[in-house]
């Protein structure tokens, strides 16, 4: 079977198992959330650990990997730098700042997760002035320790790498940006809401592709959080795991079948149990985790067929060149 037989039945698999999904997850979207989500009615943050792990947690896969991509664009600038010595110098610093910021926020956002969860002391903390400066040295702290870890790496394998992170950085923009601004688009009503609000019957309910205008006032501090169901950024940040399947283009050490299938089912796993683990919570539908992650999955996966048209490219120019007098150059 040739490659391109090959590539037909991948992407039908493909093209049916994504059809499928959304037809069978509109029509039993509801029924889903009500046999997996762990609420009480007026309960609206569930006491399943598995459900809080996730919450908690289940975004800070995003945030290794941008720190990990500014540590490598870090080095990659030290070690070649710009003409430009200012600018260097400039955007070394900025690389630094914004990866501590990162840490910041990866680190606020689990705490707060957690504070939900357990009682108010925690959430008075954060927010104190001690908490803050706790929390900044701690970022930090972090941010040294993945500078550390990342210098150790040999300047041929930065050179190799670099593309990669700023690959990473794009989508993770890209992906993203369009999940938050669809949440402010759809306003799709969680289930957790209607749970809270003793909704039994569920009347509040729409469907996912509908600009929910069915909304209803509360005067409860979870207000702000009822409305922003579809589709989910928790996915959508855990499937950035599937960045990893772009290594292979670019570090030829891990273009093998050991670790592509290492990178594949890890992001797969991990993306899947995340999704889960907002149904369970109540916090998602099955749609909304499955756009949520497919919209970075569909991203990466054009980001892939791109890298290897234009390597492809490069590489028949390159090997044009190499026939050609070379007293006439390239």
């Amino acid at each position: 079977m040739n490659t391109k037989t090959k590539n037909i039945i991948l992407w039908s698999c493909f093209s049916l198992f994504f059809i499928s999904a959304v037809i069978l997850g509109t029509i039993f979207d509801l029924e889903i959330s009500k046999s997996l989500a762990d609420l009480q009615t007026g309960q609206y943050f569930t006491k399943n650990i598995f459900a809080i792990i996730g919450e908690s947690i289940g975004e800070n896969i995003l945030y290794v990997l941008l720190v990990s991509a500014l540590c490598i664009l870090f080095f990659y600038l030290l070690r070649n730098p710009l003409n430009k010595k200012w600018l260097n110098t400039c955007l070394l610093i900025t690389m630094c700042l914004i990866s501590v910021l990162i840490c910041y926020y990866c680190l606020n956002n689990s705490l707060e997760h957690i504070s939900t969860h357990t009682n108010n002391s925690l959430d008075n903390f954060l927010s104190s002035t001690l908490g803050i400066i706790s929390l900044l040295f701690s970022s930090s702290a972090i941010t040294g320790f993945a500078l550390f870890l990342f210098s150790k790496i040999k300047n041929e394998n930065i050179l190799l790498l670099w593309k990669w992170a700023l690959l990473v950085i794009i989508l993770s923009a890209l992906s993203n940006g369009i999940v938050q601004g669809a949440k402010l688009i759809f306003d799709r009503t969680r289930f957790r809401a209607m749970v809270f609000s003793g909704d039994t019957d569920f009347q509040y309910y729409d469907y996912w592709f509908k600009f929910n205008n069915n909304k209803f006032n509360s005067v409860s501090p979870y207000a702000d959080d009822f409305f922003k169901s579809f589709p989910s950024g928790h996915t959508c940040a855990a499937a950035s795991s599937f960045f990893l399947i772009l290594l292979p283009l670019f570090v030829p050490q891990t273009n093998n079948k050991k670790w592509k299938s290492i990178f594949l089912t890890t992001a797969i796993v991990y993306t899947i149990l995340v999704a889960l683990s907002r149904i369970i919570a109540g916090a998602h539908f099955f749609m909304d985790v499955f756009v949520g992650s497919f919209t970075t999955i569909i991203l990466t996966i054009i980001a892939y067929y791109l890298v290897k048209y234009f390597q492809k490219k490069q590489q028949n120019k390159d090997n044009t060149c190499m026939k050609r007098n070379k007293r006439y150059g390239c």
